[in-house]
């Protein structure tokens, strides 16, 4: 992608961004089959200007948290996960919502919530297990937490992190309930963002 694709369309490969959507319709398919719960990201901003960084979070997001099923995933647990769906993003509040399913976001929205990036070490690891299994019971499993520490990443996607860490997430909160397609977003969130300080 260039510097005037990015910031003004310019060349932008428009037949072919269609035919990759059309050809993922079975990602639609699978949406449907899976219990989804929502993931929320809010970011501090200054008011009344536009996303700027919007293509470069949104890509970095993606990205990453499929890396990060790779990684901390067994083959055949990562054949059968969901990915990430984007779900809309208030530009008001720079609240970015994602759905996918519990077991991935637990342990992507915490680690990012820390702003510990893959191969990084978690801190008082067993109070913050603790703490989440208070609020999402077996869906928290200890297995993927020791496998993220133990993991590596592309260095690419490792400094894209680091980039996106940058834009200063405020706050990382999960949904305790799923989301049920044609009705309300869930209300009961719980913030995991540094999760072991003060509770």
């Amino acid at each position: 992608m260039s510097t005037y694709e990015y910031w003004i369309g310019r060349d932008v490969d428009v037949n072919q961004v269609w035919r990759d959507y059309e050809a993922g319709v079975g990602y639609e398919s699978k949406f449907r089959q899976t219990t989804c719960h929502l993931l929320e990201i809010e970011f501090h901003v200054a008011a009344g200007e536009p996303v700027f960084a919007f293509e470069a979070v949104f890509k970095t997001t993606k990205r990453y948290f499929h890396d990060l099923k790779k990684a901390c995933l067994t083959p055949s647990e990562y054949d059968q996960a969901a990915p990430l769906y984007f779900y809309g993003v208030n530009r008001g509040s720079a609240i970015w919502q994602w759905l996918g399913e519990l077991r991935q976001l637990i342990l992507f929205g915490t680690t990012l919530g820390d702003e510990k990036v893959v191969g990084q070490t978690l801190d008082n690891m067993d109070k913050k297990l603790s703490i989440l299994s208070k609020y999402f019971s077996s869906d928290v499993n200890p297995r993927d937490f020791a496998a993220f520490m133990r993991a590596k990443t592309a260095p690419d996607v490792q400094k894209a992190v680091q980039k996106m860490l940058k834009q200063r997430i405020k706050r990382v909160s999960i949904s305790k309930e799923p989301v049920r397609i044609g009705s309300s977003v869930p209300t009961e969130l719980v913030d995991v963002t540094r999760l072991e300080d003060g509770r």
